[in-house]
């Protein structure tokens, strides 16, 4: 263990010493150690379990992933402007995917990967291409199985199984995510849960399922106005109970979401 800690002071030091690399389309940023930081271009190389960071001089030096602190990476520059035109949606859409597809290949473990996959997802979801959703949150699973039922990409992961037709596998990670003790995961879950069941039709025995199940546990449970998932649910609820014939009870939801999440995009629809 000394020996390991003499080696990296010493390729920190190295490293340290010398200005910050920075090359386009490439993930830069800082690695940090229990020895010190250093700054440069990096990559993770999943076989071996470590980082790679390459200076201005061309120096390459790897870091176990245990030895790592924490890694700081850069923002990708490509990155907002392509969630922009996802969001707005329409024929910029297309565009994006290739901009994303490529963040998420070379961001691997960087932080950025979760992030560009939630947005690639989303963009082939408007697409109609559930099954590429799905693989495309898959490449990021395989490395990190939380990933799966927490954080804002599991979300668009649900809703690519829903759309995929991969019930029992979304059951799995839906019953995980409300058992994981995270408020936000759970709330999300469940409205998941609630989507999955009305995705079956609007008859009025699934509609009572999506009520009881999903939505009316988030909007008693997790009534958090600056969520994701209760606007969500106040919505979906009140398109449920409009399925079941019980108008009144609709619009009451639909007060709901206007008077506590007025600047929520379920507000406006």
């Amino acid at each position: 263990m000394k020996k390991l800690s003499i080696t990296l002071c010493a390729a920190l030091a190295a490293l340290t010493a010398l200005p910050a690399f920075a090359a386009d389309a490439q993930p830069t940023g800082t690695i940090v150690t229990a020895n010190g930081r250093a700054t440069g271009t990096l990559r993770w190389k999943n076989s071996a379990k470590e980082y790679s960071l390459t200076n201005a001089r061309g120096m390459t030096v790897t870091f176990p992933a245990d030895d790592v602190v924490r890694v700081e990476v850069n923002r990708p520059a490509a990155l907002d402007a392509a969630i922009k035109r996802v969001r707005a949606g329409g024929s910029g859409v297309a565009s994006a995917i290739p901009t994303l597809e490529e963040i998420a290949k070379d961001y691997s473990h960087l932080t950025y990967d979760r992030e560009a996959t939630r947005w690639l997802a989303d963009a082939y979801l408007q697409q109609g291409n559930a099954s590429k959703a799905v693989s495309a949150c898959e490449a990021v699973i395989r490395d990190d199985a939380e990933a799966a039922y927490m954080g804002p990409m599991a979300v668009l992961y649900w809703r690519a199984l829903t759309k995929d037709g991969k019930a029992s596998k979304l059951s799995l990670l839906l019953d995980k995510a409300i058992a994981s003790g995270d408020a936000e995961a759970a709330a999300a879950a469940l409205v998941a849960r609630g989507n999955a069941v009305m995705e079956r039709g609007t008859a009025r025995a699934n509609c009572e399922e999506a009520l009881r199940d999903g939505y009316l546990r988030v909007i008693l449970l997790y009534a958090n106005p600056e969520s994701e998932a209760y606007p969500e649910a106040l919505y979906m609820g009140a398109k449920a109970f409009d399925g079941m014939g019980q108008g009144a009870r609709a619009n009451a939801l639909r007060d709901k979401l206007k008077q506590e999440c007025a600047s929520s995009a379920w507000a406006r629809k």
